[in-house]
């Protein structure tokens, strides 16, 4: 039973990692609002709405570039939702 529970642990430890990155030093995260991240990190590199099939805005795509990497920031209503790293 402990090694189901660590092992729980430890999947939702790497599921939690991939929900957060660094960005000029600074830490973002999902669950963050649009104004905590603007105010800790500053405006996006680009910034792209996302879009259903018919037209209506589901959320936006936020790029931040700072020369070696590329980190993504999905947001919807006015939530991160996802950080991607590359």
């Amino acid at each position: 039973m402990k090694s189901l529970a660590f092992g729980l642990l430890l999947i939702s430890a790497s599921a939690m990692a991939g929900d957060t990155a660094r960005i000029d030093g600074r830490i973002v995260t999902t669950g963050m609002t649009t104004a905590e991240v603007l105010d800790r990190v500053g405006q996006p590199t680009a910034r792209e709405d996302i879009t259903n099939k018919f037209g209506a805005v589901l959320g936006q795509r936020w790029e931040y570039h700072d020369g070696r990497k590329m980190v993504t920031l999905w947001v919807q209503t006015g939530k991160v939702v996802r950080v991607d790293e590359q």
